[in-house]
């Protein structure tokens, strides 16, 4: 046991000496990624150039003048393309697609609603928002204008129960009502802001892009020595299969360890992002090492030679990268996007970042991602280093 770990160990710093002196490792792995979040957090403003968001709208009135909210202010944010709008009448399924992050924020209209403001009496609407701090505001805006607007309305209709025009004092109290506070209260309940910055973002998010690029040599160099003849002489030797998929598995997770911690510290020095707690973010890094180097191993097995390995493992990285959000924050996407990228370590690690944006936030917070990207690295991990184990000794 001892005699393999130490054989295992020999190869993975044999794989790392060859990175090093060919600088291929240094350069995508850090200097490349590196690049990128310096530039993006520099010269991309803080206000994403488009938007995108979902509100979820809970009703319970049926009434006219929950009608004219959703097929009003909801409806022409809609038609606009700025966001999706879905009617429900399950509350509590709306919540929980909130908390998913599949939701900007929901609106829930009470029953009774309607026949409050037609009677002058005061009524609510509440308002609850999930992730994304802008996509809350764009609601609150549209609800407290409805709320403005529905003001006026109750004076006209409290002057033509009583029979005749409004004069010039129902017009001064009509005035002074909408100056003063709406008659529908706007109960809103709000989590601590949950979204990184735009320096922490791209940070984060060229990290995990680039990790696979990193993770990739261990798994790269069993399809060099298979093709240079040396896999042959490394098992006429008294060195176990194990040994040799152990020290590439090895390899793959100091380069990705490695190449995540250093923007890690580099981008909180130079641009001031905001990763959050140094040990919780270690155990979030850690978790997307795994999962880059398990689906790195996959992905090779599926190929010949180390150029067609090469090549794919960087296919199915860029298109990871794109579903996940990498690109651009999954607040701005459409829901068949953030559906999609749930499926992606990219998606689960910058969510972790996201959470992590609260101060508040505790390593319990942020163990969903944690836990799936474990997941992800150890199944697609142990299918791998099966198949890889499998050649080896067909070989």
């Amino acid at each position: 046991m001892v005699r393999n770990v130490r054989a295992g160990l020999v190869i993975a710093t044999r794989i790392l000496r060859q990175r090093i002196r060919d600088r291929s490792a240094i350069l995508f792995a850090v200097v490349t990624p590196l690049g990128l979040a310096l530039a993006f957090s520099i010269l991309i403003p803080n206000d994403f150039s488009t938007f995108h968001t979902r509100f979820i709208i809970v009703d319970g009135d049926r009434g006219p003048f929950a009608a004219h909210l959703i097929d009003g202010p909801f409806a022409g944010i809609e038609k606009a393309g700025v966001a999706d709008v879905d009617v429900v009448d399950d509350e509590a399924a709306a919540l929980d697609t909130l908390r998913a992050g599949n939701a900007g924020a929901v609106v829930v209209i009470p029953a009774g609603f309607s026949a409050a403001i037609a009677s002058g009496r005061p009524t609510e609407i509440r308002l609850l928002g999930g992730q994304y701090p802008f996509s809350f505001q764009v609601a609150r805006a549209l609800v407290s204008r409805f709320a403005s607007e529905t003001g006026a309305t109750q004076l006209m209709i409290a002057a033509a129960s009583d029979g005749g025009a409004p004069g010039p004092a129902v017009v001064q109290q009509a005035a002074a009502a909408m100056a003063a506070a709406a008659p529908i209260a706007t109960v809103e309940n709000v989590p601590p802001a949950r979204q990184a910055g735009r320096a922490t973002f791209y940070a984060a998010a060229m990290a995990v892009m680039f990790v696979f690029f990193a993770t990739q040599y261990g798994a790269l160099a069993i399809h060099a020595d298979r093709q240079a003849g040396t896999i042959t002489r490394l098992l006429a030797a008294p060195i176990a299969p194990g040994s040799i998929l152990f020290g590439a598995s090895l390899a793959s997770l100091a380069l990705g360890l490695v190449a995540m911690t250093v923007l890690w510290a580099v981008t909180t020095f130079l641009v001031g992002a905001s990763w959050g707690s140094p040990a919780i973010v270690a155990s979030l890094i850690v978790s997307a090492v795994i999962a880059a180097t398990g689906l790195s191993m996959l992905v090779s097995t599926l190929a010949r030679t180390p150029q067609q390995a090469g090549a794919l493992i960087a296919m199915i990285a860029l298109s990871m990268a794109a579903i996940g959000g990498v690109f651009l924050p999954l607040s701005q996407a459409p829901a068949t996007i953030v559906t999609l990228s749930q499926v992606t370590p990219h998606a689960w690690f910058l969510r972790g970042i996201d959470t992590l944006a609260d101060p508040a936030a505790t390593f319990a917070d942020v163990l969903p991602s944690i836990v799936v990207l474990l997941g992800m690295g150890l199944v697609a991990g142990a299918v791998g280093l099966a198949r890889a184990r499998r050649t080896l000794v067909a070989r």
